[in-house]
């Protein structure tokens, strides 16, 4: 990795402030502050800076999704804000009294989850809440957030106003508004720091494209409600804790550690692809089940950037959940899906398509491309084009009512063809068997 990476830190002045101080620490960095007072003053300074840098660096997700509109060929990453980071706000209205043990909190937000707001005042002890969301939009302009604040001050709903953005901070300040700043915490810098190394690290080696993993563990909170102390759940995150650093240690992966149900992991693709082999097994997520005794579900992506990796991923999880929890996935860059991994009927299959052959067929029975293609992945895996309603839901991961309505829908326009019937073990009704007449796949 080049000794001189160049930085540009982008974001207000203290945060920017804040980043540079801990970029101190990485010897590799070299970095250039891009100060502005307004979100929307980010565009000409990234113009400005793009070109005398080798990534650029955000202080929040706003900032970064201004840059978005002008930037495409230099890698970026942003600072995230946590739940965590709502614990020094918390206590500034404890201090403030504008927060009390034995009345309700009532206050405004904006961008943060509703989810990890909850979660943070029910880990002080804060039960009684009276809360106001806004999330945020791209594009969405201050004075709709400073009136989203300032109303519910004024109809007397709320007790204090907290904003991630700074341009609604100092509004609502000069407005005589009690409002409260959240700010990244020290660990998420430190994390978006790491994530600007793996960036640079995945230029700087072409051919090594970046994957990152998510992991989440299916129905946390149901399971946290009926464990038997809170004990027990301390006792499976160490184990979870264990497993990801003896992991993380042995493929030199990045591990992100959230506030909930959920750790990611960053690596290349050339581990994964050795982890897995070849995209077909899932021994990480295997080893979390049968140690937690817990389902779990893991997305996996794969990009050049570590941003366009996430977002894979993020898909990848989807499909691991609509399948039913319990899975892990895989999205290449290009859309490539692997999944699910480890099981018998591994399908590789693109979620895209050019051949305006598999087009057609999507378009006229009313299915999107990637399901087509999936079919396709399917009957090859399987051998054969004849199968039943309660194979595809098998290999699909779906329901069986979701299986016989898109064979429903292919024997409809004449895609797929009832050939016959089989008795299932016991008692049921028969059970029929169609025969699908996509091109592309072998034939019976």
């Amino acid at each position: 990795m080049p000794m001189n990476t160049k930085i540009a830190v982008i974001g207000p002045q203290d945060l920017v402030h804040a980043v540079m101080t801990f970029g101190s620490q990485f010897e590799q960095f070299s970095m250039i502050p891009g100060v502005y007072i307004h979100e929307r003053d980010t565009l000409p300074l990234v113009i400005e800076l793009k070109s005398q840098v080798d990534i650029m660096v955000f202080t929040g997700p706003i900032p970064y999704q201004f840059a978005l509109e002008v930037v495409r060929d230099k890698p970026m990453v942003y600072i995230h804000y946590s739940g965590t980071a709502l614990y020094k706000v918390l206590f500034d209205c404890l201090r403030d009294e504008v927060m009390h043990f034995d009345r309700k909190l009532r206050i405004s937000v904006d961008v943060l989850e509703r989810e990890a707001v909850i979660e943070r005042l029910k880990e002080i002890g804060i039960v009684q809440y009276e809360l106001f969301i806004q999330k945020y939009d791209v594009g969405m302009e201050t004075d709709e957030l400073v009136a989203f604040h300032q109303n519910l001050w004024q109809q007397g709903k709320v007790d204090a106003t907290v904003t991630c953005i700074t341009s609604v901070y100092n509004r609502l300040q000069k407005l005589g508004l009690p409002v409260y700043r959240v700010v990244p915490t020290g660990s998420a810098i430190r994390d978006g720091l790491n994530r600007a190394l793996l960036e640079r690290k995945s230029l700087s080696f072409s051919s090594s494209q970046i994957a990152v993993g998510i992991i989440n563990i299916d129905n946390f909170l149901q399971l946290t409600k009926e464990a038997s102390s809170e004990y027990e759940i301390q006792r499976k995150k160490l184990i979870l804790q264990q497993i990801l650093l003896d992991f993380g240690e042995e493929t030199q992966s990045l591990i992100k550690w959230s506030d909930g149900d959920e750790v990611s992991f960053i690596t290349t693709r050339g581990i994964i692809e050795q982890t897995t082999r070849s995209f077909q097994e899932a021994p990480l997520l295997f080893e979390i089940m049968e140690k937690l005794q817990w389902n779990a579900s893991v997305g996996i992506g794969i990009g050049r950037t570590a941003n366009e990796a996430e977002g894979k991923a993020r898909e990848a999880l989807l499909k691991a959940k609509l399948s039913g929890g319990g899975n892990c996935f895989l999205i290449m860059q290009d859309g490539l899906v692997f999944g699910p991994l480890g099981s018998e009927l591994t399908l590789e299959y693109s979620v895209r398509s050019e051949d305006p052959y598999l087009l057609s067929i999507a378009k006229k029975v009313g299915l999107s491309v990637g399901t087509i293609n999936k079919l396709q992945s399917f009957c090859r895996r399987l051998g054969t084009t004849t199968f039943t309603a309660s194979q595809l839901a098998e290999g699909f991961g779906i329901t069986l009512r979701s299986a016989r309505r898109i064979m429903a829908v292919l024997e409809k326009f004449d895609v797929a063809q009832i050939v016959g019937e089989e008795q299932p073990a016991g008692r049921g009704r028969p059970r029929q068997i169609y025969h699908l007449t996509i091109e592309g796949v072998s034939h019976d």
